[in-house]
């Protein structure tokens, strides 16, 4: 009976060990080539600009397009977490209602990781921002950092979160909030 209880465990050990040879000489996960490394970052970089364009055009239906189907944003301050999209779209909405316009330039400084199989990707960059209120404006520049993933084999975004660069922009914001009325003292978050 030993003997039979031997030769089972042996022969299990030798299936085992010849399942782990085939699985580790199996093919190599394919990595990218520069070429489409460099169309994976272009890819990622338009779903940013989709995501400015939605915000400057107030268009909550565009902007949804650049969304993974679970999202986590990031307010400006610590209490501020936006984990639900009827609580991204209410705070997308009441910061349109806040400002007459809000205008993105250029993205410099962009810098983007991927994983090798081009599935996850972090993009972080800076941007000027003009905020228009009650026909003043005050101009920002912004650091965005986002994390997207391929959904359905397009880029979309899953979670984000902006800050004002220069202290001095972010009090000259705040008088502007405050010419509306509005009380500066729940800094209002500037998705983009």
């Amino acid at each position: 009976m030993l003997k039979l209880i031997g030769g089972i465990m042996k022969k299990n050990l030798f299936l085992l060990l010849i399942s782990i040879i085939i699985i580790s000489c199996g093919p190599e996960k394919e990595e990218l080539t520069s070429a489409d490394y460099e169309k994976e970052k272009q890819e990622i970089i338009k779903v940013m600009e989709q995501y400015t364009h939605a915000v400057e055009n107030k268009n909550f239906s565009e902007l949804i397009e650049t969304l993974a189907t679970e999202v986590i944003f990031f307010g400006t301050d610590s209490s501020e977490v936006i984990r639900t999209f009827p609580d991204f779209k209410m705070k997308m909405e009441e910061q349109w209602k806040t400002f007459d316009k809000m205008d993105y330039g250029d993205m410099y400084d962009i810098s983007i990781q991927m994983d090798d199989r081009a599935t996850w990707a972090s993009i972080i960059y800076g941007s000027p921002l003009t905020i228009t209120l009650n026909g003043n404006s005050v101009k920002l520049f912004v650091r965005i950092a986002r994390t997207l993933k391929k959904e359905k084999d397009r880029w979309v975004i899953v979670s984000g979160i902006v800050g004002n660069v220069l202290p001095e922009q972010a009090l000259e914001l705040q008088k502007l909030l405050q010419s509306k009325g509005q009380t500066p003292t729940e800094p209002q978050q500037t998705n983009k």
